[in-house]
């Protein structure tokens, strides 16, 4: 099994997109990152096929890129989305531990995509952006964590959970999604993910 090792750029890339957002968005959702030089053996083990799609559908526009990661990841700590929500400031995601993939089964990641919401899209003068998610459509292996703050939206009818402390935890993905949500208003206001259909959770001791 070809292991590809990349922690740096994976959480790099995972804190750039929500920045970017942010910074187009000109909201005030602070979020910390630092750089890493990565070294040119990690560079060589980082490929890619090219932009598969773009589309618009009315106050939306989606790109699907053909992209497929294989990857075994560990980040001492991953937080985004500090602020407060009107009982006192916290991280929206405050993950420790985390660990994607096993040392012997990598997490496969298939099928990145971002799409983004807008109010007014046709409208230059008016288009505001309401919100950005990124993500993969079809993901396998696992994500465990010790989530000491995770916010998760629900799918098919399972209620939300809001910087839940859930203690350890491993979540096995089946060829399901794995996404993360900025959302800059309404009930779901701040930072997100969302585990598809299909991914399962067990409590670890």
């Amino acid at each position: 099994m070809k292991s590809t090792r990349y922690g740096e750029w994976l959480g790099c890339a995972l804190r750039g997109l929500v920045l970017g957002a942010l910074l187009i968005a000109g909201h005030p959702l602070p979020l910390s990152a630092d750089l890493r030089e990565m070294s040119e053996l990690q560079m060589s083990e980082i490929t890619g096929s090219g932009f598969s799609r773009f589309a618009i559908d009315g106050n939306t526009v989606r790109a699907d890129f053909n992209i497929l990661a294989n990857t075994y990841t560990e980040i001492a700590s991953l937080k985004m989305g500090y602020w407060d929500k009107g009982s006192g400031a916290g991280w929206d995601q405050n993950w420790t531990d985390v660990q994607f993939g096993t040392p012997t089964q990598d997490m496969s990641l298939n099928g990145l995509y971002i799409e983004a919401t807008f109010e007014n899209l046709a409208d230059s003068a008016n288009r505001r952006l309401t919100g950005v998610f990124f993500g993969f459509r079809e993901v396998s292996g696992d994500l465990r964590a010790n989530f000491e703050s995770l916010s998760k939206i629900g799918v098919n009818g399972a209620p939300d959970d809001q910087r839940a402390v859930t203690g350890t935890q491993t979540f096995v993905f089946n060829n399901s999604e794995l996404a993360v949500s900025l959302q800059l208003e309404g009930d779901q206001q701040g930072i997100w993910v969302r585990f598809g259909e299909g991914t399962t959770s067990t409590v670890n001791p």
